[in-house]
């Protein structure tokens, strides 16, 4: 037999040696498809439970009935004081609070009267079981207020007092308050007074100048102006298991 035809020979008893490898690879393959689908080929059965309806509830704070703080004070010397209601009422809250704060804010416009901590404005609150009764006074408008049950003190933070610097930098809670509770009113009358110590002498200082907590010749509160804003913010009661 010639070198050709022994070549042609082994060639394809190599080819058909391929053909027998491919095919048995072929049914491994094959065999472990369908192994590994029969692994998954499981009787099964399923249930379902419910349905289960849940709803979150709602936090709500407004002030009224009335609003008197939205009316302002002119010309106040040392020792005068504004009193203004600006009841809370928490109507339509389905979840009670943990706390109510109070914060006030002002311009960024320099004005002694918000930012001396001692000599500025200093606040406290008072409330009624039922409205208040109002008489204003000459204009500019001096309220009175008179609370037919007897007034009860707010406390802020528990203080009978607190000055409205202190307030612009950290909102602080009221205590007690009815509107914690869902559906609560409250009738609030908050009075701002300027000391009766807060320093002025034109002779000595120029008019809303001078040294926080400082003295007639180190400070002047006369001729100064602050726009107050008033922030209540109602915080959730503690998380409870339900």
């Amino acid at each position: 037999m010639s070198d050709q035809n022994q070549a042609v020979e082994v060639t394809a008893g190599r080819s058909r040696d391929y053909r027998k490898i491919a095919l048995s690879i072929a049914l491994l393959l094959a065999a472990a498809a369908a192994l590994v689908g029969g692994a998954f080929a499981t009787f099964t059965d399923s249930v379902t439970a419910g349905p289960q309806a849940i709803t979150s509830g709602t936090i709500k704070l407004a002030v009224g009935p009335v609003n008197d703080v939205a009316t302002g004070a002119t010309n106040i010397a040392a020792g005068d004081w504004i009193s203004r209601e600006a009841d809370l009422n928490s109507t339509g809250a389905t979840i009670a609070d943990k706390e109510i704060t109070l914060k006030f804010s002002a311009p960024v416009t320099h004005s002694l009267l918000n930012e001396d901590p001692t000599n500025g404005l200093q606040v406290s609150v008072q409330s009624c079981s039922e409205a208040w009764k109002r008489k204003e006074g000459a204009k500019p408008p001096a309220f009175e207020y008179t609370c037919t049950p007897g007034a009860k003190e707010v406390k802020i933070n528990g203080a009978a007092t607190a000055s409205v610097s202190a307030l612009e930098t950290t909102a602080e809670p009221l205590t007690p308050l009815n509107s914690l509770a869902t559906g609560g009113q409250d009738y609030l009358v908050f009075k701002l007074e300027l000391p009766a110590t807060a320093p002025g002498n034109l002779g000595e200082h120029a008019a809303c100048s001078g040294a926080l907590g400082g003295t007639e010749k180190t400070e002047n509160l006369e001729g100064c102006s602050s726009t107050l804003t008033y922030t209540f913010q109602a915080t959730q009661r503690a998380a409870i298991p339900q």
